[in-house]
């Protein structure tokens, strides 16, 4: 999860909406038919033992083939403290506890924000919400997902008295990931608003390095940017023409709107129990740093969190 042209705008079809929707829809009526999780597989030779020192998976390391397995359910249980700021481009900050959680079983995964973290995945994303895997490989992996939007109001913060809430919504996603090197990892993802709610589409890019510090933690760096089309855009940054707060009217067009980079680390305390740590920074740019909503273009949130996972 960065140069490119500001004023670029993305097009989006009329019909990707209802494309997106079909393929997800697709995707996860497949958890019907009974798996062969080859996945698994790879997941069972990088589990530790019993008597074996705790580790994370070796993710800087490709998997060796193994037979298939059934497949089985792992899961991770956890809380998050986090602080950042009230919304993209906002002046205050707010901090937070929040359960953070994440269910798999064979390709397919239900987790809260940053829940699925706490997996140790290394290719595959992690958006919160219902995905399913739809192909992996040691250097490919190609997702859906499915997840609750819970939008913005007034209440976020002062400055956004009398504008129109950006409403709640589903976004369906399409996301890839692939493998340069056994540390070098490129991502990007589609994501949009299918029920119509004004919510747009978004796309990001992003690049990422993971740098094994002991077997037991590790080191991920992350760099991406972000673009969007004009409705998910006006929604978000967009001030409207006779509105009944003192900002004046602004209408952005599509394009980059964010930058941002990261840095995680992620340490096995013992066999079940995990640590995560991490900061990230991003920055606004063309339409949406221009807004009279933006008053810090430049934010960074902080997060940590323990969680119990099993059974890896």
């Amino acid at each position: 999860m960065t140069v490119v042209n500001h004023k670029r705008i993305l097009d989006v079809p009329a019909g990707t909406g209802l494309t997106l929707a079909l393929a997800l829809a697709l995707a996860l009526l497949l958890g019907t038919v009974p798996l062969a999780a080859r996945a698994q597989a790879a997941d069972a030779a990088l589990a530790p033992a019993d008597h074996a020192a705790p580790s994370l998976a070796r993710e800087d390391v490709a998997p060796a083939p193994a037979a298939a397995s059934p497949a089985a359910i792992h899961y991770a249980l956890g809380l998050l403290v986090t602080n950042g700021p009230d919304y993209a481009g906002g002046g205050s900050r707010t901090t937070g506890l929040r359960p953070a959680w994440a269910i798999e079983y064979g390709r397919f995964r239900v987790s809260s924000s940053r829940g699925s973290a706490f997996l140790g995945h290394g290719l595959s994303p992690r958006e919160s919400g219902a995905s399913a895997t739809l192909a992996r490989s040691d250097q490919f992996n190609l997702s859906a997902s499915l997840r609750i939007d819970r939008g913005r109001d007034e209440s976020d913060a002062p400055i956004l008295a009398g504008l129109p809430p950006v409403r709640a919504t589903l976004r369906g996603r399409l996301s890839a990931g692939y493998a340069l090197t056994p540390r070098w990892s490129l991502g990007a993802g589609l994501s949009q608003d299918i029920l119509g709610r004004d919510g747009g589409a978004q796309w990001t890019t992003s690049m990422g390095y993971t740098w094994p510090l002991t077997e037991q933690t590790r080191m991920s760096f992350s760099a991406g940017a972000s673009f969007a089309d004009r409705t998910y855009l006006r929604s978000h940054f967009g001030v409207p023409a006779g509105g009944v707060g003192a900002l004046p009217a602004f209408e952005p067009g599509g394009g980059l709107y964010s930058v941002d980079g990261g840095v995680e680390v992620m340490s096995a305390l013992n066999r079940h129990w995990v640590a995560l740590g991490a900061v990230r920074a991003s920055q606004l740019r063309g339409d949406a740093r221009r807004s009279p909503l933006t008053i810090e273009p430049t934010g960074y949130s902080v997060s940590l969190g323990l969680a119990y996972r099993c059974c890896r």
